[in-house]
């Protein structure tokens, strides 16, 4: 981690229309905006427990049809704090190495993110759904989401790394039942977005 450099922003550049909690769906190109202006890279481990920089967090939601793709994390997983949660979402850190040159680095971070962790055989759609903050806990105290619906049609859609994930696609009425075990970003999004009318 040490050599890593991610995409941080600092908190007070970041937070142009002041703190928030959970999923903010206004004023999004403002914050798109900020993070491609002030928006740099820095060693992971210089701001992994640095809350005055926000690191900048694709988080992927993927739908098909009336589905949700329902991630769990192994105990191979290199983010031990979230460990066996569910999620209905995939995120990462947007590295300097994998976006350098770029034109949008956003937009070239989370490609690599959804194609890294899933096979998608067919096209599919990114959307901005929403920016997420959560500084109730250690792991959101650091990273700023930008939370996007992945709109993959009919595609079939897969896990690449089956040691560290597990999915499938759930039909958005079963989500329900995973909630009590479900990180916080998914739980902040399930609170503000009814997926049930997110259809293609």
């Amino acid at each position: 981690m040490s050599s890593e450099e991610v995409l941080v922003v600092s908190r007070e550049r970041l937070f142009v229309h002041g703190p928030f909690h959970g999923l903010c769906r206004e004023g999004l190109q403002d914050y798109l905006q900020a993070i491609q202006a002030h928006g740099e890279f820095r060693r992971r481990d210089l701001v992994e427990d640095d809350p005055s920089y926000k690191q900048i967090i694709p988080y992927l939601v993927v739908h098909r049809n009336r589905e949700i793709f329902l991630f769990r994390r192994l105990d191979q997983g290199d983010e031990a704090r979230l460990v066996g949660r569910y999620s209905i979402g995939v995120g990462g850190h947007i590295n300097r190495e994998d976006v350098e040159g770029s034109e949008d680095v956003i937009l070239a971070g989370l490609r690599r993110e959804l194609l890294e962790e899933l096979h998608i055989e067919g096209e599919w759609r990114a959307d901005l759904l929403g920016v997420l903050n959560d500084d109730t806990e250690p792991v959101g105290q650091v990273h700023f989401g930008l939370v996007y619906f992945i709109d993959v049609g009919d595609a079939r859609v897969s896990v690449r790394e089956v040691d560290r994930l597990e999915g499938e696609f759930v039909a958005v009425e079963m989500l329900e039942r995973y909630r009590e075990g479900m990180e916080s970003w998914s739980r902040l999004i399930l609170e503000r977005v009814d997926l049930r009318n997110m259809e293609r």
